[in-house]
């Protein structure tokens, strides 16, 4: 055993006494100890909890409501074990054993003399009904969390996985003491999951699966947490200028930056409007003309989805002309192999139609274009429903739902990328929505300020605000200076980062003077 944890049964009562006398022991629970005092006693228990539970009950299994989270849930472990049933109280953490099967062929052996039950083993068991204590919850998983547990598996592990695990959980049930009735109950979830068996009074996301669309509850929990935040967030329309003629290449020319279809402004300017085609680059260039062909289209842009079919033809008609210029990308059509960004793997392929189909109807429940114009994006952004293109769609999206309206559109600048993408980033790993909202409020308030009526002027007055520079070396986007709307007010994105880390993605706005130009090593929070 590591030399921090120390136990009655293994080492002399007096030499324990001692050390406790001395100070060099900290007590974790009846016969626990640790010399460890760097930590507080919960971190002690949070880090050694499969040493200290592989001691008091070796050769017992994770099972019951633990067993999908191979661990402790809501700071209680549940096990099964061949002994008496037994309960030990250690800070921060209640680990409640019963008296249950030993750990079969197919659960996991871990290193510290504990099993996790297999997931068929876990499914039979938590089968088996039980009561929670007043003010706890119940050992097992409740119905609708048993339902939420075999959608998961079926939809990371295929239909095929489900199945198996339904056969070796019934050759179980008689070895682990579940009872044929209590079996019945994973035996029916788990055909409607399969689509085989009517159930009555399942949770929206199996139901979904077995008699609507399937969809991914995780994005769409994600989707109401952004609705919600919305909602509560001050209201934003910039009224759309009459002057507006030169914006569609700069959202065209941008959006592509973004994706790294990078062109100087004079090569995009030339591909768009004098058909110039850079040697070698002919892919690239379509993708300008193509997104350029969406975004300059007034009717087009003005076209938002009044049902969740049309939100999905939407996308394909839109996605079809964008990557026109790249037929292996299978413009128009929804994807069919699953995709990712990094370590975000997005919605998978069976899953799509489904998810857009959640995501339409927290859409139309929203008040303002300004709202669904963030949702939107969100929506396509997150479900990735092609094999490329889509932040373009995404965006193309975003813009239709302000366009429709006579609102000013949302251009996001190359400095700004960065921005934007830890923004969508904070809200699909952490759960953090108000980091995107700051961030599409700010680039839409920067947009409205600029003129596009001509193509230089608009270059003039974007280029002192860093838009068209890459987000290093403290270059960030600055608001410009404008008459109508007087001296910005930065935004800070992030104002619960640590310094550091706020420097480094680039969420710390300088203050800015009225010509545009930054006042050197000044920065500020704005007032709340």
């Amino acid at each position: 055993m590591n030399n921090d944890l120390f136990f009655s049964d293994e080492t002399p009562r007096s030499t324990i006494a001692g050390m406790v006398r001395r100070g060099d022991l900290v007590q974790l629970a009846t016969g626990v100890y640790t010399a460890d005092k760097t930590r507080s006693p919960e971190e002690v228990v949070r880090r050694r909890w499969l040493d200290i539970t592989g001691h008091l009950f070796p050769d017992a299994t994770i099972t019951d409501r633990s067993a999908p989270r191979s661990g402790p849930v809501d700071g209680v472990l549940y096990l099964a074990h061949d002994r008496r049933d037994r309960e030990i109280d250690l800070p921060g953490l209640r680990i409640t054993a019963r008296r249950g099967a030993p750990p079969q062929p197919d659960d996991i052996a871990l290193p510290t003399g504990l099993h996790l039950a297999s997931q068929a083993r876990g499914l039979a068991e938590n089968a088996m009904p039980s009561r929670a204590r007043r003010g706890s919850i119940p050992r097992r998983l409740t119905r609708n969390e048993l339902c939420e547990w075999i959608g998961q598996i079926c939809r990371l592990d295929g239909e095929e996985k489900l199945d198996r695990l339904r056969n070796r959980a019934r050759s179980l049930a008689p070895t682990l003491g579940v009872t044929d009735e209590a079996f019945d109950t994973v035996d029916i979830l788990i055909g409607a999951a399969l689509g085989t068996r009517h159930a009555p009074n399942l949770p929206p996301s199996l139901h979904a699966r077995r008699y609507l669309k399937p969809y991914d509850p995780m994005r769409t929990e994600r989707f109401d947490l952004l609705a919600a935040a919305l909602r509560s967030s001050s209201p934003q329309a910039h009224s759309a200028r009459s002057s507006n003629a030169l914006l569609p290449f700069y959202e065209a020319y941008f959006s592509n930056y973004i994706e790294g279809t990078e062109f100087t402004l004079d090569e995009a300017i030339g591909i768009v409007y004098e058909d110039r085609i850079p040697r070698g680059r002919s892919e690239d260039a379509h993708d300008i003309i193509g997104t350029f062909r969406v975004v300059s289209n007034p009717d087009e842009m003005s076209r938002v989805p009044a049902s969740a079919q049309e939100l999905i033809d939407l996308l394909r008609s839109r996605h079809a002309v964008v990557m026109a210029g790249r037929p292996d990308k299978r413009p128009g059509e929804l994807k069919e192999l699953a995709n990712q960004a990094g370590g975000t793997l997005f919605v998978d392929p069976a899953l799509v139609e489904g998810t857009l189909t959640e995501g339409y109807q927290r859409l139309v429940d929203l008040d303002t274009a300004w709202e669904r114009s963030v949702l939107a994006m969100f929506v396509v952004s997150e479900v990735h429903p092609f094999d490329d293109g889509n932040g373009r769609v995404a965006r193309i999206m975003m813009n239709a739902e302000l366009q429709a309206v006579g609102q000013m559109r949302t251009i996001i600048p190359t400095v700004f990328r960065d921005d934007y993408l830890g923004a969508l980033r904070r809200l699909s790993r952490q759960e953090d929505p108000s980091v995107l909202i700051k961030a599409l409020r700010f680039a839409n308030d920067w947009t409205a300020r600029i003129d596009f009526s001509d193509l230089d002027g608009a270059r003039d007055q974007m280029a002192p605000t860093n838009a068209f520079e890459v987000a290093e070396d403290g270059v960030r986007l600055l608001m410009p200076s404008n008459e109508i709307f007087g001296e910005a007010a930065e935004v800070d994105l992030a104002p619960d980062l640590k310094a550091s880390d706020r420097h480094q993605a680039g969420f710390v706005r300088p203050y800015t003077r009225r010509d545009g130009t930054p006042v050197r090593g000044h920065t500020r929070t704005p007032r709340r």
